[in-house]
Formats: structure tokens, sequence, C-alpha cells
């Protein structure tokens, strides 16, 4: 199968993602996608002179936005199939919409040094992300969340193999300017649904910190399900 062929199964899938996740069912995308086929129908929706959908605009309200085309196209394999001004269009929407929040997945250029932060220029600063430290991340660390330990291929099977979130644990809008990053002290992968937590509300949490709320969450869901066994036995 074709690296555009498996681009455009995954843009069919991501309707259907999106629309059991958050509710939204993008008909017309869905429409475009089945006529002129994946690819064709993102580089239409990535034209310096397209709108931001209102899907988009539907996930950044519910801070999904790791749901996205726009964050989609950014993820390696995928990126190659794409210009760097459509790729930039992409950038720029997920800042624009996001304040920054969800930048992490944003790649530029290897650079042999791993220097990460440079500032662009758009509507607001956008982030450089270093593709070779990812790697390097991913290399040492696997594909498993760091957080929940989800891991995509185990769950999906071989399409999602290789796909996880790498997460700066130092957020570089903190830091604010360029450094050389450290791939396996300063990045952690980190699965989409948690790569969320740790940004929803415009805070930045730990992995720890979302560790602990996933076992207290789990410790009071079991709770329940006891109690409700127990007085079901009591009414016996």
């Amino acid at each position: 199968m074709s690296l555009e062929t498996q681009l455009h199964e995954e843009m069919l899938a991501m309707y259907y993602n999106v629309g059991r996740e958050i509710g939204y069912w993008a008909h017309r995308y869905l429409q475009r996608v089945r006529k002129v086929g994946g690819l064709q129908a993102a580089k239409d929706w990535l034209k310096p002179t397209s709108s931001p959908t209102r899907g988009l605009q539907r996930l950044a309200a519910v801070n999904r936005l790791d749901l996205s085309l726009e964050v989609f196209v950014l993820q390696e394999p995928w990126s190659s199939l794409f210009t760097k001004e459509e790729l930039q269009v992409a950038r720029q929407r997920i800042n624009l919409i996001s304040g920054g929040q969800l930048a992490e997945e944003v790649s530029t250029a290897s650079d042999s040094n791993l220097l990460e932060g440079a500032v662009h220029k758009v509507t607001i600063n956008a982030y450089e992300r270093n593709p070779e430290a990812r790697r390097r991340c991913l290399e040492k660390h696997g594909y498993s969340c760091f957080a929940c330990k989800f891991n995509f291929k185990d769950y999906y099977g071989e399409t999602a193999e290789g796909f996880i979130h790498v997460h700066h644990i130092i957020p570089l809008s903190e830091i604010k300017q360029e450094y050389t990053v450290d791939p396996i002290n300063d990045l952690c992968p980190v699965c989409a649904n948690c790569h969320a937590v740790i940004h929803l509300g415009g805070v930045t949490r730990t992995i720890e910190e979302v560790k602990a709320m996933i076992k207290a969450n789990l410790e009071k869901r079991q709770s329940k399900i006891i109690s409700e066994v127990s007085q079901g036995s009591d009414s016996i």
C-alpha cells in the first residue's frame, strides 16, 4: 500500500474518530475525501486562501486539536506528502486557534545540533520542533504513553504503528528561546488523550500528576463497582 493510499485511509478513519470522540460528524469532509481522495482534499483545505474549517473550531473548543487534519499532516510520515507552504498553513492555523497550547507536534527540518525553540512570526509565536530529537526520544523510550501506557499499535494494529505524540517536559513556550534539547531527558512519548489532558485548561501538568489522576479515577471506579456489587448481594 502506497503512502498516499495510507493517508487516504487515515483521513477516512479520522472522520469516524472525530464523530465517536466528540459527536461531530463532518459529512462534507467525508464526501470530499471520497470524491477527490484524501491527499487532494487535504491539499485543497491547506491552501493559503482557504479558511479554517468548522471542524477545526469544534475540536479546539473541546481541546482535541490532536484529532485535527492540521495536526495530522504535520506528523511523520504524512508531512512528506505536503509542500512547505501547506505545512506552514497547518502550523499557523494550529497556533492561531489554540494560542500555541498544542504545538508539541509541529516539526521542522532536521538540525544536527538538535536546536529547538526558534520563533517564527506568524499571527502568534510558533516554536520550532526538531524531528531528529523526536526520533531519538522514541528510539530510547519506545511508543507507549508515559502516563497511561497506551500503545497505538497494540490497540489498532500495524496501521497505527509508530504513532505517538512527543511531549516537551518543559514547554518551549515557557523557555521562549532556542536551546539544545536532550531527547532522552527533555522529551517523552504520550498518547493523544494524555497529551490533551497535560495541557487542558491552559496549564501544563506533569506526567506524575496525570498518572495520579488516572490512578485516582480508577480507584474511584473500582470502589463504585465494589459498592454496587455489595449492595446487590445485600438485596438478595
